[in-house]
């Protein structure tokens, strides 16, 4: 169990619920609603417990349980509204092409299709908003993007561009270099935004025509520079380890669907669910990835992100707890 429980385990009392809401947000809750927020960050903690002793064949789902708990209690604590009784059930993800993805073990092109549930209203409750760590071991830097209220599609390839400090587990598994860079510059002037990023490679498929008006890429020996007029920000995943261990760099990655734009907290919902749904109704499939009867390229992969996500997702929820910071009025760094 990580430091950040510490923390977290305040949540598991409504009299410091209450003064918690009362402090960050000027308004009281009834004894009601704090007892729903403690019994959410309760559930949430034993089952990331029980996680850390049960067998694989169940880990993904006892995670993503622990996830939805966590995330219930964290849309409770950030929409004034939010009750248990009126929080979407379903979870607002489903796995819309399993029966092409069976036979070839191609799991990478596994499609999510969203609906109403707790997954579009984790993202709305966060207003779609990430926390970075930019070159930095603390929060110092903020992105927001569109609200999409449709439903849309992406898929766990692209959802694996998103975890930088998986990359070697993903290139291998895939057989692939992925795109994404290390953002070392994001400024905003004359109506443009520039963008330098170390590295060369494909930034066309991170910066979009269709997306950044008159887009331009200059590559140098070590830096790649980006200008564009489009008011529309990268998206970006955290790195949360460096060369230094405790400093984190944001990361460049494509749009999903060259249109779609996630925080943070909803990726690492999203991909949980996918390893969750996989273990729970298709235990046979995960049964062959985890004994190494076939298709088990996946397994360093789907091992390290349980993980990451064992560490990280209680982290970003008191991110989100913690918010907001300082310098949200800046909108560069």
């Amino acid at each position: 169990m990580n430091d950040i429980w510490h923390f977290l385990r305040e949540f598991e009392s409504k009299d410091l619920v209450k003064h918690y809401i009362k402090t960050k947000f000027g308004y009281e809750i009834n004894t009601s609603k704090a007892t729903e927020i403690t019994s959410a960050f309760k559930q949430g903690r034993s089952y990331f417990d029980s996680v850390l002793n049960s067998d694989i064949s169940v880990k993904p789902l006892l995670q993503y349980y622990g996830i939805v708990a966590l995330s219930r209690g964290l849309i409770l604590i950030l929409n004034r509204k939010s009750r248990e009784n009126n929080i979407f059930p379903s979870h607002g993800l489903k796995i819309s092409n399993w029966s092409d993805i069976s036979p070839t073990g191609k799991f990478e092109n596994i499609v999510l299709k969203t609906s109403s549930g707790t997954f579009k209203e984790l993202v709305k409750a966060t207003n779609n908003k990430s926390y970075f760590r930019a070159k930095s071991n603390y929060i110092n830097w903020h992105l927001e993007y569109v609200i999409l209220d449709e439903a849309y599609e992406f898929s766990l390839k692209e959802l694996s561009y998103s975890y930088p400090d998986l990359r070697k587990s993903v290139e291998a598994w895939l057989g692939e270099s992925i795109p994404s860079y290390q953002l070392e510059t994001l400024k905003y002037a004359e109506g443009k935004t520039i963008i330098n990023a170390i590295g060369k490679g494909n930034f066309e498929r991170i910066f979009p025509e269709q997306l950044y008006k008159n887009r331009t890429i200059e590559e140098s020996e070590k830096i790649t520079k980006v200008t564009f007029e489009s008011n529309i920000n990268p998206h970006i995943s955290q790195k949360w380890s460096s060369s230094f261990q405790v400093i984190g760099d944001p990361y460049l990655i494509p749009p999903f669907n060259s249109t779609l734009f996630l925080n943070e907290i909803s990726k690492m919902f999203a991909t949980s669910f996918i390893f969750g749904t996989i273990s729970r109704y298709y235990p046979t499939a995960w049964n062959n990835i985890t004994s190494g009867v076939k298709d088990d390229r996946i397994l360093p992969f789907a091992i390290n992100l349980m993980d990451f996500l064992q560490e990280k997702y209680p982290q970003i929820v008191m991110d989100f707890i913690n918010s907001p910071y300082n310098f949200e009025n800046n909108a560069s760094h």
